[in-house]
Order: structure tokens, then C-alpha cells, then sequence
């Protein structure tokens, strides 16, 4: 019985983040025009996204495009078909890796600071202080936050994936013997408009969780630093969970 209960909690939290999640879109939408009035700190908060993060995902991007190359070419070098390896590198960059990876990225880094930030807004009761004003925490806080994430993640998402891809090529032309030209005609051969598509669509879905996950999580905490900590690492772990699962639904559906 005691395990019955543990379960049935566990799914009753479940469904109630869900609708608050849910719920919080909902007036993140309705509230969107009014980010004309806070463009200072949507700008502020696009760079915190965007060009901070520039460092850490080109990196990182171009080291998952070389093991690609490498991981890929070795399997391929022993079946005499080393020339299918930009085909393969492009693809996932593209439909898979580069927009997961680049979310993951930036859940880590910007993700847990926003939640971090709003939980501090809490427990110092500055989120009290803007409702006893007559101000929207909504439209306030959450709206330059929520557009800023959707501007900035599919453009750090390309960068990264055009920086993963010249680093497979790098891999493929002095590891594996495979000239560039082969390696970049093979990949457009293989690659069409419905790849990048749905590569960038995911992006937008994944900027859509990370922000509104981590949002409601630093929203929610109680007045106590251990809470915020543990909100954090709540927001992180969900952000990150729901990203693979959009991202399983997503390719099921639409390739």
C-alpha cells in the first residue's frame, strides 16, 4: 500500500507540473505584445542565450562532429564505404544531434541560471512586490525569457551544427583520407530542404521547454535557499527529460 501511494503521488505531481506548465504557456502567448515594452531586457537576456553561450557550443559542437566522423568512418573504412560519411555526419548533426546536444547545452547554462535567478525572487519576495504593484510576474519576467529562448536557440543550433559539420569534415579529410569535396558533395546529395526543416522545427519546441520548465520551477520555489537549489536541479532534470522526449515523439511523427 505504502508503494501504491508512492506511485500515485508520483503521477499526481506529474499531472499537476504538467497543467502548470501548460498553464503558464498559455499566458506566455496571450502576453507576448508586451515584450515591446521590456526590449532592454529581452535584449540582455538574448545575448545571455546567444552570445555568451557562442564559446561553449562551438566546442562542443566541433567535437561531436569529429567523433562523429571518427565513430562513423572507422565502421565504414572496413566496408570500403568511407565516402558515405559526410551523408551520415550532415544528417544527424542536423535531424538529431545538433539541436539536442545545442539544448542541452544551453539547459545546463542558462536554464539552471534562470531558474536559480526566479527562485532568489522569491525567497528575497520580490515576485510579492511586483503582484502588490499590479504588475504581471507573467509579463514581466517570463516573456522576455520565453522570447528571448525561441530568437536565440535555433540560431545557436545552426551554429553549432555548421560548426560540428567542419569539424567531421576536418576528421574525414587527415583520419580518414576522404577529400572535402567529397565529403561536402556526398552530405547535399544526401541532405534536402525536409531535413533542415525538421532539424529547426525541434529547436523551437526544445527553446519552448527550456524556458517555460525552468520558469515555472524558479516560480514555484519555497522561501528557503535549500529550496531553490533543489528547484534547479528539478528544472534541469525535467528540461532535459521532456527535450529527449519531444524529441522521440517528434521523429516518430514527422520523420
Amino acid at each position: 500500500m505504502e508503494l501504491a501511494r508512492q506511485i500515485l503521488g508520483l503521477f499526481e505531481g506529474l499531472f499537476s507540473r504538467s497543467g502548470q506548465i501548460l498553464h503558464l504557456l498559455f499566458q506566455t502567448v496571450r502576453e507576448i505584445p508586451s515584450v515591446f515594452r521590456r526590449l532592454n531586457a529581452t535584449f540582455r537576456l538574448m545575448a545571455q542565450f546567444g552570445l555568451y553561450t557562442l564559446p561553449l557550443a562551438a566546442f562542443i559542437g566541433f567535437f561531436v562532429g569529429m567523433v562523429t566522423a571518427l565513430q562513423t568512418g572507422v565502421e565504414l573504412k572496413s566496408l570500403g564505404l568511407t565516402e558515405l560519411v559526410g551523408s551520415i555526419v550532415g544528417l544527424s548533426l542536423v535531424r538529431e544531434m545538433g539541436p539536442v546536444i545545442t539544448a542541452f547545452i544551453i539547459c545546463g547554462r542558462v536554464g539552471a541560471a534562470m531558474t536559480a535567478e526566479l527562485g532568489t525572487m522569491v525567497v528575497t519576495e520580490e515576485i510579492d512586490v511586483l503582484r502588490s504593484m499590479g504588475i504581471s510576474p507573467v509579463r514581466y519576467l517570463i516573456v522576455p525569457r520565453f522570447v528571448a529562448a525561441m530568437t536565440m536557440v535555433p540560431i545557436l543550433t545552426v551554429y553549432a551544427i555548421l560548426i560540428g559539420i567542419w569539424g567531421g569534415a576536418l576528421v574525414s579529410t587527415s583520419y580518414l583520407g576522404i577529400s572535402q569535396s567529397i565529403f561536402y558533395k556526398r552530405m547535399f546529395e544526401t541532405m534536402a530542404l525536409e531535413d533542415v526543416v525538421v532539424g529547426v522545427s525541434k529547436t523551437f519546441v526544445f527553446a519552448a521547454i527550456i524556458s517555460l520548465v525552468c520558469c515555472q520551477f524558479g516560480l514555484t520555489s519555497s522561501r528557503d535557499a535549500e529550496s531553490v537549489g533543489r528547484s534547479t536541479m528539478n528544472a534541469v532534470v525535467v528540461s532535459l527529460t521532456s527535450i529527449l522526449i519531444a524529441d522521440f515523439f517528434m521523429t516518430r511523427f514527422f520523420g
